[in-house]
């Protein structure tokens, strides 16, 4: 993770905050699990191994507030 994936992560934190416990949890789980196929994927082909998490981590939180309400 980037700098810049640091800070996203944080504000996104922050956002799910406001809506609780479990969205904060499911906003830091669903990234990874959403990243999982394209790094696979990239392992598979040997590609370069760096990804952007950037949208991983948007997506997570997404998902994470629709699930929660």
């Amino acid at each position: 993770m980037g700098s810049g994936d640091v800070r996203l992560a944080a504000l996104l934190g922050a956002a799910l905050g406001a809506t609780g416990w479990p969205a904060v949890f499911l906003g830091g789980l669903l990234p990874f699990v959403l990243a999982v196929p394209e790094a696979l994927a990239r392992l598979a082909l040997r590609r370069a191994h760096s990804i952007a998490f950037g949208p991983y981590l948007v997506a997570g939180a997404l998902i994470a507030t629709m699930v929660d309400k």
